[in-house]
């Protein structure tokens, strides 16, 4: 028995765009079964009369199954009425390559020399109209695969991607060095450059990739360049490591001291006494060894500043000062006859001996000059802060007093 109805539906491939279905002249009531993702145009006498979505539909020819052998007598028993399906894949068809035939003359705009280029890359297609597809690509073809689409589409892409290349790179101001860093913005732009060219063709373009820049490696000219290129980053890379290190010396430096000021502040804190008081013992042992320390009236000046910082030392050795510093005094004071505490009359060896000083003269100028170094030293001690301006008028009295 002749087949009274037909079943007709997708039998390619993923990576096949358009395909046709190999039954035709179909007879009248065959059904027609489109899935997801596919579009199936129906043709009538050479025109594209319908256009199916996903479904199940029942085609309509003039082909009638007992007609057919006495309709189709005239024509030698082919059927005049002539039908076939065009299914259609509406996946996004991906990783079609790409790739320049022949270099880009390209001038590179930071160092203003010449260079050729090429690049490669991939990118991805998706069927936008289906009616337009076939008519301007497929034909009469029974079959439109990846890999014939990219051969169409070859001498296309290498007419359009290289002036858009230059026109990317150049307008960019972008150097042959640093184009690896912006590869993504270049792709970007050549995508929206090229969306029309593949509309027209009823294609709509997902995605473009430039995955490599081909580089004139091995040109002298180039080769100097990029030499000059890497020595300029070279060279502000090694002058901001020095300066890292030279920070980090610094900050390990200053921690170093704080350690160190911790350290002495904490043994000043078990030994029991001030940074202060640690500057007034420095100040006390430099006006000791300055000029005149073997004189007693200056080691009395010290001895009288340090007890004025022990507590409670300061008015002792002030009187020992004063002592030291006033022979005039000790050799007026004499005892009366007869009071001294021997009950002879007598004075002591001792007071015999001031009996003997010789009466007071006027200072010398050596006496002077002497005056005016321990007035100096009295002053340093006042403007260091170890002496009070009470205590310096008390020494520079008794100094005068000396006199």
């Amino acid at each position: 028995m002749p087949n009274i109805a037909q079943i007709i539906k997708y039998e390619g491939d993923s990576s096949t765009l358009i395909w046709k279905f190999p039954l035709v002249d179909f007879n009248t009531g065959t059904q027609l079964i489109v899935h997801e993702s596919q579009e199936a145009i129906f043709f009538m006498n050479g025109q594209a009369l319908d256009l199916f979505g996903p479904g199940r539909y029942t085609l309509e020819t003039q082909n009638i199954p007992l007609l057919q052998r006495f309709l189709n007598k005239p024509t030698g028993d082919q059927t005049p009425f002539h039908c076939e399906v065009f299914f259609i894949n509406r996946t996004e068809q991906m990783s079609l390559k790409w790739g320049t035939d022949s270099h880009v003359e390209h001038m590179d705009p930071t160092y203003n020399f010449p260079l050729k280029i090429g690049a490669s890359g991939e990118m991805s297609l998706r069927v936008q109209d289906s009616r337009r597809v076939l008519v301007k690509l497929v034909g009469t073809q029974n079959i439109l695969s990846q890999a014939q689409l990219t051969a169409m589409f070859r001498s296309f892409l290498m007419a359009r991607v290289k002036p858009c290349l230059a026109q990317s790179m150049g307008g960019s101001g972008l150097s042959i060095f640093d184009v690896d860093a912006r590869m993504g913005e270049i792709s970007a732009d050549l995508h929206r450059q090229l969306v029309p060219d593949f509309a027209d063709y009823g294609l709509r373009l997902e995605r473009f990739f430039i995955t490599t820049i081909v580089k004139p490696d091995g040109d002298r000219v180039y080769e100097k360049f990029r030499e000059l290129h890497l020595r300029q980053y070279a060279d502000v890379a090694e002058a901001q490591l020095r300066q890292k290190v030279g920070l980090i010396d610094q900050q390990t430096q200053t921690q170093r001291t704080v350690i160190e000021a911790q350290g002495i502040a904490r043994k000043r804190e078990l030994e029991g006494y001030t940074y202060q008081q640690e500057r007034a013992y420095d100040t006390a042992e430099k006006v000791a060894q300055n000029e005149g320390i073997g004189s007693f009236s200056s080691a009395g000046i010290g001895l009288g500043t340090m007890g004025g910082v022990a507590g409670g030392m300061g008015a002792a050795m002030a009187g020992i000062t004063a002592m030291a510093l006033d022979p005039v005094m000790s050799g007026r004071q004499s005892a009366p006859q007869g009071s001294f505490p021997n009950g002879m009359g007598a004075p002591s060896p001792a007071a015999d001996l001031r009996q003997e000083d010789p009466a007071p003269v006027a200072p010398a100028a050596d006496d002077m000059a002497t005056f005016k170094q321990k007035v100096e030293k009295l002053k340093m001690l006042r403007e260091s802060g170890m002496l009070s301006e009470g205590e310096f008028e008390a020494e520079r009295k008794r100094l005068l007093d000396s006199l």
